[in-house]
């Protein structure tokens, strides 16, 4: 309704500056020229007032027919762009939250796989601790069985020579015993003891 209202004061007001205008051009040709003396113009009533009805009718006309619609269409012209711009503003505060949103879930999604990769790391640190612990252990054990064979290998060694040299022993005694012990016997029998002494260890 004020838009109508604005329309109609803006039109009447245009109509009077033409009908103004109009009769300032009357009046400078219907002046008299110069020293010709004052002359009154006439006065017609009749095309005043039909001038008048004219102008009331066409006012009338353009208000009913002209006006209102003008002033709706710019009504709703005007109710579309203000629903526009509220309907802008509504989606740019959606698309700030979204954003805002967006940037959370990336900080989180950057702060998670942060925390993966540190448990990973650990988690390898401890594997391969594990593995290394596990290797030294085989190895001492290896190492600890290889030198309990070789004790014992070197107990049997010694065992089968104290064998041996007892066995000799007997014998150089039994040889002994048999006949009368002489330099050359005792040379003898002290060749025959290395010697058969190396033939067992070559055995």
């Amino acid at each position: 309704m004020k838009t109508i209202l604005r329309i109609i004061h803006a039109f009447i007001a245009m109509l009077g500056c033409v009908a103004v205008t109009g009769a300032v051009a009357w009046a400078e040709e219907a002046a008299p020229p110069p020293g010709g003396g004052s002359q009154i113009p006439p006065t017609d009533w009749g095309l005043q007032i039909w001038t008048l009805a004219a102008f009331l009718v066409l006012l009338a006309l353009l208000g009913k027919f002209a006006f209102k619609p003008i002033a709706e269409a710019l009504d709703r012209r005007g109710e579309t762009i203000k629903r526009s711009i509220e309907e802008a503003e509504k989606q740019r505060t959606e698309a700030k939250e979204l954003m805002d949103s967006y940037q959370k879930q990336i900080a989180e999604a950057r702060s998670e796989a942060s925390k993966l990769i540190e448990e990973a790391r650990v988690l390898g640190e401890k594997v391969r601790r594990e593995l290394v612990d596990k290797a030294n252990t085989e190895a001492s054990a290896v190492v600890r069985r290889a030198q309990e064979e070789i004790e014992r290998q070197k107990e049997k060694g010694v065992q089968e020579l104290k064998d041996t040299v007892a066995n000799l022993s007997v014998q150089i005694a039994s040889r002994v015993l048999e006949k009368e012990v002489n330099e050359a016997t005792h040379r003898q029998l002290v060749e025959n003891f290395i010697h058969d002494l190396g033939k067992m260890r070559k055995s």
